[in-house]
């Protein structure tokens, strides 16, 4: 024992030597100083200052004579009186019979036996199978529905398994593993009266689930089941969500690629309208920063496109986009814990990685198109991936602004096995960012990547700068030529009819600037063709960010919007500077290198165009700002409590 104690030693005294050895060498002492300068001059400096000084604009502000204007115009009776109103709604929707009857069926559910579930289930299922049976083959109709078959026979199986379950629903749902991580671990469900439902008495009765499940079973030839069971899905969803918002908050972020515009909006809405409910009832609170005042500012900017323009379609357009930044809002209120703040990067990763993985798969598996690429000069490229969206641009939107919080969940992960995953999540994520052959993704990917290493760490800009000719070796070696004449290429039609837009564009410019044309496509397609260039005459948008900005709504809010920009980053680095916990630190920068990345291919395209692109995107800058906030009021406390 003592000598394999020494052996160990022996070995660890050689690694050592061998490691110190290491460091001492030349050019990791140069490269490491190189590092060190680079990475004080970002975080010192004047320039340093600037991006780091958040708190004390923050102060300044908060001392400021506006603020203190603002403090004094509120006076007693005005305090009293919202104080008053507040009780009386609260008091109000507390006794509502919407609330009272919500309450009363989820108690019914959770305390009913399970296998009174199970045998409806199970009757449905075999309703729907016998139904179809007799259309196709006895009454001989062609009107089957396919998709019904397969309902009916996932029904059979899941009210089978809970047939044989004495148990009520709330301690099946309590004592499953995967139920209660879902439930509880991931949308952040309250535990606590799932648990009290769990040991209350079984409430017995199979007459009513089993007539129900056959007059279900019976309008399945006239309604789509497909139909019953979204309405059951909607009808667990705003439960859920008028149970706990922040479980919708997750819920968009993990489904962002999935549904369609209008159903984002319409989950949006519910936990709004659940929040403010609950913000009343004084179980939520709203705050204020300095961040948010730009925000605001811009807000009112949009809301104005939408009524100042030349085409009537632009106030629809406003509607969507009013109701989608609000989300910054919502999120930043409802997320209120590190732990909440975790689970919907969560949601994110996971959403990135099957959109990621689902990518691949087209890449190699399924039909590729070449419409949005110039084929005479990439003629080797078969085609660009898309995913869950319409375009390889707006895939690679997606992806940039994910992956660098792919990269710091894996480098905070404690876990083999969760780094490994999260390890795999990010190489999906790259693969498919390549498959995308968008340039402007690429190049906001390449920034977000240098940004992460010269302020997450000194050591890890090193490895970068080590790396530089082993990456280079092996792309010269063995990524694909197609790769790098896609990269060096820019003579291409797609530059020059970017070129040849934003030049109708400036021009544009000059007599719309002050105050913009108005929001949507629409507005742009009927100013923007007097001013284009010859053969470019048909666009949908700018394809560039800034200059759609300034061309819907106004120089004065692009430059409102540029302060939200510098707003945002100088908050976050202030925070990365500051931050005690290098968990934290990491996150935050995830993020806004993440929103960094997709700013930067704001410069190639017009990066808001996808409605849902743009809802991420004002959510993910939520999340950053609640999560900093967060993570400053937990550090206060430990440091207060704890040290």
């Amino acid at each position: 024992m003592t000598r394999k104690g020494g052996n160990i030693s022996t070995v660890q005294k050689k690694l050592r030597s061998r490691t110190g050895l290491f460091k001492r060498s030349v050019l990791i002492y140069y490269t490491t100083k190189l590092s060190g300068f680079i990475y004080r001059a970002f975080l010192s400096g004047f320039f340093g200052w600037l991006l780091t000084s958040y708190d004390t604009f923050a102060k300044c502000f908060a001392s400021s004579k506006i603020m203190q204007m603002l403090k004094g115009a509120s006076n007693y009776k005005a305090i009293a009186f919202v104080r008053n109103a507040k009780r009386y709604v609260a008091m109000t929707y507390e006794r509502s019979f919407f609330l009272n009857q919500i309450r009363g069926i989820s108690t019914r559910i959770l305390t009913a036996r399970a296998n009174t579930f199970g045998l409806f289930f199970f009757s449905y299922g075999f309703y729907l199978v016998l139904i179809q049976l007799i259309k196709r083959y006895v009454v001989e109709m062609q009107t089957a529905i396919p998709h019904t078959m397969w309902i009916g026979a996932i029904c059979m199986i899941g009210g089978f398994f809970l047939l044989f379950s004495k148990k009520n629903v709330a301690a099946v749902v309590y004592e499953s593993r995967i139920l209660h991580a879902i439930l509880f671990d991931f949308f952040d469900l309250r535990i606590v009266g799932v648990a009290n439902a769990a040991q209350s008495e079984v409430r017995k009765g199979f007459n009513i689930p089993f007539l129900l499940s056959m007059l279900l079973g019976v309008l399945s030839i006239f309604i789509d089941p497909l139909l019953i069971l979204k309405a059951i899905i909607l009808f667990a969803l705003l439960s859920l969500i008028f149970s706990s918002p922040e479980s919708g908050i997750i819920t968009i972020l993990l489904t962002i690629p999935f549904l369609e515009t209008m159903q984002l909006a319409a989950l949006l809405i519910l936990v709004f309208i659940s929040y403010v409910l609950k913000l009343i009832c004084g179980r939520r609170v709203l705050r204020f920063h300095l961040v948010d005042f730009s925000v605001v500012a811009f807000l009112a900017f949009v809301f104005f496109g939408g009524i100042h323009t030349v085409d009537a379609s632009s106030f629809q357009k406003m509607l969507l986009l009013v109701c989608f930044m609000s989300g910054y809002f919502v999120v930043k209120n409802i997320i209120s814990s590190p732990a909440l703040v975790r689970r919907c990067l969560h949601a994110l990763v996971l959403s990135a990685a099957i959109v990621s993985f689902y990518g691949i798969y087209q890449n190699y598996f399924g039909v590729l198109s070449t419409i949005w690429q110039d084929t005479s000069v990439f003629a080797d490229i078969k085609g660009r991936v898309v995913s869950t969206f319409d375009n390889p641009n707006v895939l690679g939107e997606y992806l940039i602004l994910v992956f660098p919080i792919t990269v710091a969940m894996m480098a905070n992960a404690k876990k083999a096995n969760e780094r490994f995953l999260l390890l795999i999540c990010a190489c999906a994520n790259c693969a498919c960012l390549l498959f995308t052959w968008s340039r402007g993704a690429w190049i906001g990917f390449a920034l977000s990547m240098v940004i992460f290493l010269c302020v997450s760490s000194r050591y890890f800009f090193t490895a970068g700068i080590l790396s530089i000719p082993v990456i280079g070796t092996f792309a010269a070696f063995k990524i694909d030529s197609s790769i790098i004449r896609r990269i060096t290429s820019f003579g291409d039609s797609s530059t020059s009819y970017r070129l040849g837009i934003w030049e109708g564009v400036i021009h544009m410019l000059e007599e719309v600037g002050t105050f913009g044309i108005g929001i949507g496509e629409g507005a742009f397609a009927r100013v923007y063709p007097i001013f284009a260039m010859s053969g470019i005459e048909t666009a949908p948008h700018s394809h560039n960010l800034y200059l759609q900005i300034a061309v819907e709504t106004g120089y004065f809010s692009l430059l409102v919007f540029f302060v939200f920009v510098f707003s945002f980053v100088q908050c976050s680095f202030s925070f990365c500077k500051n931050a005690m916990n290098r968990s934290n630190k990491l996150i935050c920068l995830g993020i806004v290198c993440g929103v960094l990345a997709f700013l930067m291919q704001g410069v190639t395209d017009y990066v808001w165009y996808n409605y849902r692109i743009f809802l991420l995107f004002w959510l993910v800058v939520g999340l950053g700002v609640a999560h900093i906030y967060t993570a400053k009021n937990t550090d206060e406390e430990s440091e207060v409590f704890y040290y």
